[in-house]
């Protein structure tokens, strides 16, 4: 019933909406389930609940019309600290959100509204119980401001990158030059500019002011008036450091403000990014930019002699639990700890102190910190007690407010811990942010300061009166850091008065005063090439990644542009950096730059990433793996509200409201978390196979492409059981009896709570689940998981964990199947922690197996959100436009659009190429007519013949089409019903789900038309009742299918009964494996399989099964039914055999102990005859292997035409092989370059007999004279992890003539 009413509420309120009040109905509790985290939380009856950011939230979508939706007119009401339940009063903020954005569904556009539900004003804690949707009639439209040239300086020119850790003035000496490499007798100091916008955090919010490009600064050059740089001569220039203050709050002053996204909104700005700011050098585009003098009359009101200064202690130092972007100081103190602010000028008892202060309690629960200033003004904050479902293991414990009636010339904040309740638990200085008044008095040095009183574009005159300037030089005005003037003295000896007018709006008072002797230095970075990313337009496909791995890009690259013709551009973030973050590593750079790819709105089809990501944006910690950074959340105190997401690059649209969480993605992104460049080659090469465009690779065909899996764990938290949700979720996607679509798919239902439990030490366990899942790691299109999970894996009962993710050999030389694994539960694929492989990053990064994408979750998503959103996501996956799915980054896309402002969408990712379709065969397969002894009807024991065509697009036969013919005969679906195992699972679910394919034959098309034969098994539901008949061919380069309806049942009372069992030789790889050889840990199992009648790969009989296990252990019996193939394949030829009296078993196992094996493989044929063969072989460990080159030889020995070199060596991996071959006296004639495939043989390997071949003839062309040659074999593994360094063999031959 939930489901139900999840649904209607998505698409509710379908009119266009005027005015509407919403109350609030409150209802007690709830329990939000994060899986082993659970909190309890105020609840309401309304649709719509989220939690995010330590608050409750409503939010819904309404439809409408072009104009603009406003929530107004809050009512709050004042509550009681027991009506937060587990929300932590502390932490409540002091300010309302109440979001509004807008969204395109299907033609149709709605307004999504996001509103917070508590907050904490004065200390009272306030809920709120209605508020008002208004429909205002303005636009939605809106124009970010931008200010400066537009212009892109970095296109042309030559330009050296320097670095400031500070705000404040810088001299460019001409030693300074010379070191950087500039020649300063080549500069006109004239010519001599500096470009950068500061190197302040840029603002998340996209409407908010900020510079149109990199812009020149205002710089003074002493000594340029002989356009020439002298020895004596010095640039002075006035740079912002890489920390901001006083930006957001409007109630701090009456200067120009940014909208503040922050969840702790301090005055501080601490940059996440960055520990410098960036400058550029440049003297080759003429004359600069220079300071000017301004001369402003002072006003008639008196001077402002005391200005607004700030101290801000902030050291990033640690991530305590390594998520999310706040790091405090490493050590942490449990002992009383003092902080004491200096400051110059004596404090006096009317000034009003700003402070603010954190700390973090760690592992600290129960403890408490109190803090005060010079001993007044004491508060104390304790961390709380565990609760059953949450451990309070990281927690901010904040300290705010002002301060008056203080003297002297020190601020001393004292915390003084108590742990006498967790002694072990102790606590972490965070940041410490005090705002004061002081004296206008120079201090012989570099001064910078403001007025934050001031009304910025207010246009008033004010005037600065400075003291003590006996050795003051200069003032500038550096409101405008890219225009810094200097002010003209109104005064006489002694002091320095100026005017100052608030003329333009987005630029707050800041000055400088200053002598040149005091200047900084900057550092230097590089010398930068030019570059025009702003020139960039009419993009498709956007990769970023860096130089390292732009050659793995440019392979996705050349896939697109030849595939879809995309017109496809690869950018280096840093690129991005200098030309729209000033150099600086700030993501929001990124999404600017995107932003004016995407313009107009929906130009950009895609944007990919190839690189790992890191909590780490500046390289603190060790191995880290930060590639192309992400969007860490501001969240740091476990894995439930923080998050990872590269939703934020790709929110290009301008934003109608301020917090992140509240705004969607308007382009599908995707990211290959590759650490370096083996990572990247090795993901990039199962993308390019699951195109099945990567040269040289085994087939990714098969009739495999047809089968989905939905796992499903056993539980409900307190909702309807989660497989209820999810086969009422297949059952309108799949189950849908008018409708024929996506019938094809074999849909298998691994319910959890449908298997027989097993009880261990360990507590429950599902073997089939786990062998299931093993099995179709390469035998199905769709791997999807709803439950719980965690970084070891899925469910509490273990059903995949990182041993079966080892154990995934789906990608070798026997095939190339890669299902789309999306998994809705916990933090399965934690991909930002370096010093933590999650089981999904294992899964993704796995070279010889896994899958080529996935979409998974990084962090602790809610039940209710997985139950909404496994929905909404289902649907979109498998939605049909022109018989063909829609992209995994547009579904993904789409999902969120149905459920807007949902702070859980940043915790599910998409994990490979967003362009990636699953991959889904042309419907063009035509079944002509079945033929079986009762027409209409299929029978056990039935001899039936399908003759059938492939079609062109257009309806013409294709009569270039040749290849394999897969029929698969499906019996009637099974009843199920789940076992309620846990004893809550209630009421039972009966359900149905088709079985396996009762017949796997297979034939060959020739020229477009097809003939399949075939004898049914005996093991099939005698009842009768529809069946269906899916038809599968391919010819390596593209397939098709058709898929239809037939009666199957009974049993034909003549049908043939022979009691020969089935013919089995099995190998190990390949057929020249002989008995006993030697394999790695890694081998592929190969039965070769013949039977007059064919062999029964139903599992319907009991105990009818293909079965393998390995050293008489029968309770480790692997079931193979969905790794036979029927017809020839894998070197298994019998060409006098019909198609349907062969087929072949490959089964690739993984991770064997070193030593010796027995195998021993069951197999039945359609009469249930069966045969058991053994197969011994040893397995030796090739970890520390180097190769080796034994026996090489050329056959035919002595030749005239041809000979073909081959050899023996030790090594299961690809060869690249150098074949020079010299004449007796030493002259080398030909060079042979081969890259060849390793065959078992004996007790090692060897070359293929015709793998090398010499025509006799040299490398020009020209057939060499008879007579002895010398052969001289190089050759070195592909894969030097499993075999190292390089070998060598020299042999003769004879050339005849």
């Amino acid at each position: 019933m939930r489901l139900k009413i999840i649904l209607i509420s998505l698409f509710s309120l379908a009119t266009t909406l005027k005015a509407q009040r919403v109350a609030i109905e409150w209802n007690g509790s709830k329990t939000e389930d994060f899986g082993t985290v659970k909190k309890v939380l105020p609840a309401f009856k309304n649709e719509g609940f989220a939690f995010s950011q330590n608050n409750v939230f409503i939010h819904n979508k309404v439809k409408t019309g072009e104009t603009r939706l406003k929530i107004t007119n809050l009512q709050w009401e004042n509550v009681s600290y027991k009506d937060l339940f587990e929300l932590s009063e502390s932490q409540l903020p002091d300010y309302e959100i109440k979001d509004v954005t807008y969204v395109d569904i299907e033609g149709e556009r709605y307004a999504s509204y996001n509103v917070s539900l508590f907050k904490k004003i004065n200390g009272a804690v306030q809920r709120l119980s209605s508020f008002q949707l208004v429909d205002d009639g303005a636009s939605q439209k809106l124009n970010t401001a931008k200010i400066g040239t537009t212009i892109n300086p970095l296109s042309t020119g030559g330009f050296y990158k320097i670095k400031v850790d500070k705000s404040g003035i810088f001299k460019i000496t001409t030693q300074f030059l010379k070191d950087i490499g500039i020649n300063p007798t080549n500069v006109n100091p004239k010519n001599f500019r500096i470009y950068g916008n500061g190197g302040v955090m840029l603002p998340e919010y996209n409407q908010d002011t900020k510079y149109s490009a990199l812009q020149e600064n205002s710089i003074q050059v002493v000594g340029e008036e002989d356009n020439v740089w002298n020895d004596n001569d010095y640039a002075l220039f006035y740079a912002q450091g890489p920390n901001g203050y006083n930006l957001y709050d409007t109630s701090n002053g009456s200067g120009f403000k940014r909208a503040d996204t922050r969840i702790d909104r301090s005055n501080g700005l601490k940059n996440i990014y960055e520990e410098f700011s960036y400058y550029y050098i440049n003297f080759d585009k003429g004359a600069g930019k220079r300071v000017q003098n301004v001369d402003v009359n002072l006003p008639a009101t008196s001077l402002i002699t005391r200005y607004d200064d700030y101290q801000v202690i902030n050291n990033d130092q640690k991530n305590l639990l390594k998520v999310g972007r706040i790091w405090a100081e490493e050590t942490p103190f449990s002992a009383p700890k003092n902080i004491v602010i200096n400051v110059a000028t004596p404090i006096q008892p009317g000034d009003v102190i700003k402070y603010r202060t954190q700390v973090i309690g760690f592992n600290a629960q129960q403890n408490s910190v109190s803090f005060n200033i010079n001993n007044l003004n004491p508060f104390t904050s304790a961390v709380p007690a565990n609760t059953p479902f949450y451990n309070y293991d990281y927690f901010q414990m904040r300290y705010s407010g002002n301060i008056s009636n203080l003297t002297g010339n020190q601020i001393t904040f004292n915390y003084l811990p108590n742990i006498g309740t967790n002694p072990n638990g102790a606590f972490h200085f965070d940041y410490l942010e005090v705002q004061y008044k002081q004296d206008l008095t120079y201090n012989g040095s570099q001064m910078i300061f403001r007025d934050f009183s001031l009304q910025s574009g207010s246009n008033t005159t004010y005037g600065f009166g400075i003291s003590n300037t006996g050795s003051l030089e200069q003032v500038w005005d550096v409101s405008d850091i890219t225009n810094a003037n200097r002010r003209v003295n109104k005064a006489g000896s002694g002091a320095f008065n100026f005017a100052y007018t608030t003329s333009n709006l987005f630029f707050n008072n800041e000055f400088v005063a200053f002598k040149a002797d005091a200047a900084f230095a900057p550092q230097f970075v590089e010398k930068i090439g030019n570059q025009d990313l702003s020139a960039m337009q009419n993009v498709d496909y956007l990769i970023l990644t860096t130089p390292e791995l732009m050659g793995q890009a440019q392979r996705i690259a050349n896939y697109h542009q030849t595939k879809n013709n995309f017109n496809v551009q690869i950018v280096d973030p840093t690129k991005i950096y200098n030309e729209f973050g000033s150099g600086s590593r700030d993501i929001t750079a990124i999404r600017d730059f995107i932003t004016k790819l995407n313009t107009p709105i929906g130009r950009l089809k895609y944007v990919f990433i190839l690189g790992d990501a890191s909590f780490d944006y500046k390289n603190r910690i060790p191995n880290n793996s930060n590639i192309v950074s992400s969007y860490e959340s501001e969240e740091s105190g476990d894995f439930v509200s923080s998050y990872i997401t590269d939703d934020y690059i790709v929110m290009t649209k301008p934003q109608t409201n301020i917090t992140l969480t509240s705004n969607l993605p308007d382009i599908p992104i995707g990211r290959l978390p590759a650490a370096n460049s083996t990572e990247a080659a090795n993901m990039v090469d199962k993308t390019l196979a699951y195109y099945n465009a990567l040269p040289g690779q085994s087939n990714s065909f098969g009739e495999w492409k047809m089968k989905l899996d939905f796992v499903v764990d056993d539980d409900n938290d307190g909702g309807p059981a989660f497989h209820t949700v999810m086969n009422n979720t297949l059952q309108s996607i799949f189950e849908i009896p008018a409708n024929t679509n996506l019938k094809e798919y074999n849909v298998r239902k691994l319910y959890l709570d449908s298997f027989q439990g097993q009880s261990t030490a360990g507590g429950r366990r599902y073997p089939q689940v786990n062998q299931a899942i093993a099995n179709d790691m390469g035998n199905s299109l769709y791997l999807f998981y709803f439950g719980h999970g965690g970084i070891s894996g899925w469910a509490q009962e273990r059903v995949f964990t990182t041993d079966e993710i080892q154990a995934a050999n789906n990608f070798s030389n026997i095939y190339s199947r890669f299902p789309f694994v999306s998994t809705i539960t916990c933090e399965f694929t934690l991909w930002d922690e370096p010093g933590t492989s999650s089981a999904g990053e294992q899964l993704m990064k796995l070279k010889q197996g896994g899958p080529a994408s996935m979409i998974t979750s990084s962090r602790a998503v809610g039940v209710g959100y997985g139950i909404d959103f496994t929905n909404l996501y289902t649907r979109e996956m498998f939605k049909l436009t022109n018989d063909d799915f829609i992209s995994i980054g547009d579904a993904h896309l789409n999902a969120k659009k149905l459920k807007p402002s949902d702070p859980n969408h940043f915790k599910v990712n998409v994990l490979g190429d967003p362009a990636m379709k699953l991959s889904r065969p042309k419907r063009l397969l035509v079944i002509d007519n079945i033929e079986s002894p009762i027409p209409g009807l299929i029978r056990g024991l039935d001899f039936v013949k399908v003759t059938g065509h492939i079609n062109n697009a257009n309806g013409t036969l294709n009569n270039t089409f040749n290849g394999r013919v897969v029929i698969n005969i499906f019996d009637k679906k099974l009843n199920k019903k789940t076992l309620n195992n846990p004893g809550y699972l209630t009421p039972i679910l009966n359900y149905t789900e088709e079985g396996n394919a009762i017949v796997k034959a297979s034939g060959i098309a020739k020229n477009g038309q097809f003939t399949v034969e075939f004898y049914v098994p005996k093991d099939i539901n005698y009842t009768l009742g529809q069946g269906r008949i899916l038809g599968y061919a391919d010819n390596k380069v593209s397939d098709v299918f058709n898929n239809q309806s037939v009666q199957v049942g009974d049993l034909n009372p003549n049908g043939i009964n022979d009691n020969e069992p089935p013919k089995v030789k099995l190998y190990m790889n390949n057929t020249n494996f002989a008995n006993g050889g030697i394999t790695n840990q890694n081998p592929t199992l190969l039965a070769c399989l013949t039977d007059d009648t064919g062999i029964n790969s139903t599992g319907s009989g009991v105990g009818h099964d293909i079965t393998t296990y390995l050293d008489g252990q029968i309770i480790n019996t692997v079931v193979l039914n969905d790794f036979f193939a029927p017809g020839e394949g894998n070197g298994c030829l019998n060409p006098s055999l019909a198609e349907y009296q062969k087929g072949n078993v490959t089964y690739p196992f993984r991770n064997l102990a070193i030593g010796q094996h027995q195998l021993s493989f069951k197999v039945w044929d359609i009469n249930n005859n069966s045969t058991i063969s053994t197969l011994n072989f040893e397995v030796k460990d090739q970890s520390d292997q180097h190769l080796i080159i034994n026996r090489p030889m050329n056959w035919p020995n002595p030749f005239t035409n041809k000979t073909y070199i081959h050899f023996e060596h030790n090594c299961d991996d690809m060869l690249d092989v150098n074949v020079q071959i010299y004449t007796i006296t030493g002259k080398l004639v030909k060079t042979i370059s081969s890259a060849v495939i390793a065959e078992p043989f004996l007790q090692g390997y060897r070359t293929p007999k015709q793998a090398i071949e010499w025509d006799g003839k040299d490398d020009f062309g020209d057939t060499v004279a008879k007579g002895t040659y010398i052969f001289k074999i190089f050759a070195k593994s592909q894969n030097q992890e499993k075999c190292k360094g390089s070998a060598t063999a020299v042999e003769k031959m004879v050339l005849l003539k």
